[in-house]
C-alpha cells in the first residue's frame, strides 16, 4: 500500500470529523448557553486555577517520564520546555509539527543526538497511545449499560478508525514500526518501564480534571472517572488532527463521547469548547513562559519543522 493511499483514508476521516464538528455547530449550538457558561467560568476563578495546576502537574509527570526514559541523562527542565514549545506549536499551527520540536529542542539543549530524541518522543507517543487505549477499555464496561445509539455508533466508528489508522501505518512503514517497537518492548522491560508507563498513565489520568472542572462549573458534575474515560477517548482520537490543537476533531469526538455517558450534545458541545479552551489558554501561557526563558529564533524553528527523514 503506498504512501498516497494512506494520507488519502486519513485526510478521508478528518474531513469527516471535521463535518461534523460543522454539523453539530449548526445545530446544537446554543449561544445563551454558551454565554452563561462563560460567565460561570469567570465567576469561579479558584476552580478553574485549581483544574489549570492539575493539568502542568500531568506535564510535569510526562517529562518525568521523558527523563527516565533517556536514563536521567538530561535535566527535567529541558524535558518541560520541549513539552510546552511542543504543545504551543500544536495549537497554533495546522496537523502535528510540535514532536519535531520537541526532538530538536532536546537536541539543542542537551546535545543528544537527533536519532535518539526522535526514538525517545516516538516510543514515548507510543506510550501515550497504549495509556489512553487502556484507560478507554478500562471504562468501557462501566459506561456500556448508558450508551445509546448515537454514543454507541460513534465509540465503534472511533475504534475502528483507531484500528484500521494503526493497519495502515503498519502496511506503509513496516521497518520504521519495526525498529521502533524493538525500542519500545526495551523501554518497557524492567522496574524502570513500569516507572515510565505508570508516570504516563498518571499524566493522562490527570488531564481529565479540566473536564472534570468544567463540568462542576456548568452544573454537569461528571465523576472523575468519567471525565478521565471521555478525556481519553477524545485524546486518542486526535490522531486525525488537521486544524491548530485539533479544533473540530476534539469538540466532535468529545461531544459523541458524553453523549454516550447521558450528557445532551448541547450541552456536551458546550463542555467541550470550554475544554478546549482552557487548554488552549494553557498552551498559550505555558509556551509563553518557555519562550520567554529558553527563546528560540523562529529562523530556527523554521528549520527544524521542515526537517524530514
Amino acid at each position: 500500500m503506498s504512501k498516497a493511499y494512506y494520507k488519502l483514508a486519513i485526510n478521508g476521516v478528518r474531513i469527516l470529523l471535521f463535518g461534523l464538528f460543522i454539523l453539530l455547530v449548526s445545530v446544537y449550538l446554543d449561544k445563551e448557553s454558551l454565554m452563561e457558561t462563560g460567565r460561570r467560568v469567570l465567576a469561579n476563578p479558584g476552580t478553574i486555577t485549581v483544574v489549570l495546576g492539575i493539568y502542568f502537574l500531568s506535564f510535569l509527570l510526562k517529562g518525568l517520564a521523558w527523563k527516565m526514559y533517556l536514563k536521567g541523562s538530561v535535566r527535567l527542565s529541558s524535558c518541560l520546555i520541549g513539552l510546552f514549545y511542543s504543545l504551543l506549536f500544536n495549537h497554533l499551527l495546522p496537523l502535528k509539527v510540535g514532536d519535531g520540536l520537541r526532538v530538536m529542542v532536546m537536541h539543542h539543549r542537551e546535545n543528544v543526538t537527533v536519532e535518539k530524541s526522535f526514538h525517545s518522543v516516538f516510543v514515548l507517543r507510543v506510550i501515550d497511545t497504549l495509556s489512553l487505549l487502556f484507560l478507554i477499555g478500562l471504562g468501557l464496561p462501566f459506561f456500556s449499560l448508558s450508551l445509546e445509539v448515537p454514543g454507541l455508533y460513534s465509540l465503534i466508528i472511533l475504534g475502528s478508525l483507531v484500528t484500521g489508522g494503526g493497519f495502515l501505518l503498519w502496511k506503509v512503514f513496516p521497518r520504521l514500526l519495526a525498529r521502533q517497537l524493538s525500542m519500545l518492548k526495551d523501554a518497557l522491560s524492567g522496574v524502570r518501564g513500569i516507572g515510565i508507563t505508570g508516570l504516563v498513565l498518571g499524566s493522562w489520568i490527570l488531564e481529565g480534571a479540566v473536564l472534570f472542572g468544567v463540568g462542576s462549573v456548568m452544573y454537569h458534575p461528571l465523576s472523575a472517572w468519567a471525565a478521565i474515560w471521555v478525556n481519553s477517548v477524545t485524546i486518542a482520537g486526535q490522531m486525525f488532527q488537521f486544524a491548530p490543537g485539533g479544533i473540530g476533531t476534539y469538540e466532535s469526538i468529545m461531544s459523541y463521547a458524553l453523549l454516550s455517558i447521558g450528557i445532551p450534545l448541547k450541552d456536551g458541545l458546550s463542555m467541550a469548547l470550554f475544554s478546549h479552551g482552557l487548554k488552549f489558554l494553557f498552551s498559550y501561557i505555558a509556551g509563553g513562559i518557555v519562550i520567554a526563558l529558553a527563546p528560540v529564533s523562529i529562523a530556527q524553528m523554521k528549520r527544524w519543522i521542515r526537517m524530514k527523514g
